[in-house]
């Protein structure tokens, strides 16, 4: 029994493994450059292996033992090869390694279209910010269409307008973002303007008071001075 428990000990001790901080194949970095939230990658090589690296952090602030699979060295067929890193903390990881692949690299981080029902932005790939003013939408139904299919596209800041000008990013494979400007004219219920007079109107109060007070205060110093100086003059007469 000390025996399984030592062993068991030993084992937990030495494979600690923390938080994912970083994925490499070949020493290489990935397209689009690894995030945790991000999970779809590409990798590009004319190699007939590939080795897949998993760096991992012990920094993390609440890190927690962390189980990699999917990470090693694999051989490899020319096209598309698909490897899965997966950890019992973090998900899933797709790397999409491509071996004498024709397309051109340069195909990623492109958008050849991006619409918003109901709304005309003239999208131009090489115009990367735009401004619509809406109503009272919660949230906007964003659509586009990719160069490559395998990009990756993350959108945020698509709903929650509660501000006179919001913005939603749109990032393709983090190599390219683009920003949409949302402008909310925002409308004043009857009660928050009579609320907001209300208070006008008591502030108004208060500095009229602050006032007289002052006033008088400072008249009865006046008045005080005088008469102090009319005594004066009185003892320097008789």
């Amino acid at each position: 029994m000390k025996k399984i428990l030592f062993t068991f000990l030993f084992s937990l001790f030495f494979n600690r493994v923390y938080a994912i901080e970083n994925i490499h194949v070949n020493k290489e970095s990935l397209i689009p450059k690894f995030d945790t939230n991000i999970r779809k990658y590409n990798y590009f090589t004319d190699s007939d292996s590939i080795n897949i690296e998993v760096e991992n952090s012990n920094e993390v602030e609440n890190s927690k033992d962390e189980i990699i699979s999917g990470n090693g060295k694999f051989d490899i067929n020319d096209g598309i090869n698909t490897f899965i890193i997966d950890s019992n903390i973090n998900g899933k990881y797709e790397i999409n390694v491509f071996k004498n692949y024709k397309e051109d690299k340069d195909t990623f981080g492109n958008l050849v279209n991006l619409e918003i029902e109901n709304y005309d932005i003239n999208f131009d790939p090489n115009t990367y910010e735009y401004n619509i003013s809406i109503s009272d939408e919660d949230k906007l139904n964003i659509s586009y269409e990719l160069l490559n299919d395998s990009s990756y596209v993350s959108i945020s800041g698509n709903g929650n307008f509660n501000k006179p000008k919001n913005e939603i990013i749109i990032n393709v494979d983090n190599i390219k973002e683009y920003k949409i400007n949302v402008l909310k004219t925002l409308t004043v219920s009857k009660n928050e303007i009579v609320e907001k007079e209300v208070e006008s109107l008591s502030n108004t109060k208060k500095e009229i008071v602050k006032l007289t007070i002052i006033t008088i205060s400072c008249s009865l110093v006046f008045i005080l001075f005088y008469l102090l100086f009319i005594k004066k003059l009185f003892w320097m007469f008789n």
